[in-house]
């Protein structure tokens, strides 16, 4: 009786990365008009032709999301610039290995994510992670946005101070995890995929610490008699 065959298994082929990028493909992504360049077509730029301009575009595209993301983490401003600084400097050294399965932007997150908790446990500081810090000090705007549920138009709301200090005295007594969720989701909005790739947790997980958080906050405000 003849053996059946074993059925051959399909090798995984590894996605291509930035280095993969073909003469005939950089010639394409040249042909664009800059501002319909990808993410990943300025890194095939940058690692192909080592193009400056490419590698300032994704740096002036991604600051204020990357930045505002770090100074939200770790709260001063000095060392929120020295951690973007360091995020980019990361990327610069592996933009070889990226590959497009996450957004770009996602990728940097958990660059200075990583970077930011480092910095927590070398100045050996509790993790910050405020829902309201802002480098233009907008707090008020940021703190009936979570109130609310989405940000308010602006003079629809005002805030009391007084509720400004208890939720922020109030997130900082959550755990780290459903914090840090609570603040990725208020931060744009971001989807719970995308914040499980920054957090590296499963996306119903995430969801559940947000909802966790979200409801300690409320519990806290109807114990101060402030919802």
């Amino acid at each position: 009786m003849a053996r059946r065959a074993a059925p051959q298994q399909t090798e995984k082929l590894p996605s291509p990365t930035a280095r993969h990028a073909t003469p005939a493909e950089l010639r394409s992504i040249e042909l664009k008009v800059p501002e319909e360049r990808s993410d990943f077509d300025l890194l095939k730029l940058y690692v192909k032709k080592q193009s400056a301009d490419a590698f300032e575009t994704l740096v002036t595209r991604h600051r204020r999301q990357v930045y505002n993301f770090i100074y939200k983490m770790v709260g001063k401003a000095e060392a929120a610039e020295d951690i973007f600084q360091e995020t980019f400097l990361r990327v610069i050294k592996n933009a070889h290995t990226y590959t497009p399965r996450a957004k770009f932007t996602t990728w940097c997150l958990q660059i200075a994510r990583n970077l930011s908790l480092d910095y927590f446990k070398r100045e050996g500081l509790r993790q910050h992670v405020s829902i309201d810090a802002s480098p233009n000090g907008d707090d008020e705007r940021s703190i009936a946005g979570l109130l609310q549920g989405s940000d308010p138009q602006s003079g629809e709301i005002l805030v009391s101070r007084e509720l400004v200090e208890e939720v922020r005295e109030a997130v900082t007594q959550l755990p780290d995890n459903q914090r840090e969720a609570l603040v990725l989701r208020m931060y744009d909005d971001m989807p719970y995929a995308e914040i499980a790739d920054v957090l590296g947790s499963p996306e119903g997980t995430v969801k559940y610490w947000v909802h966790e958080a979200i409801n300690s906050l409320a519990r806290h405000l109807e114990r101060r008699g402030l919802k």
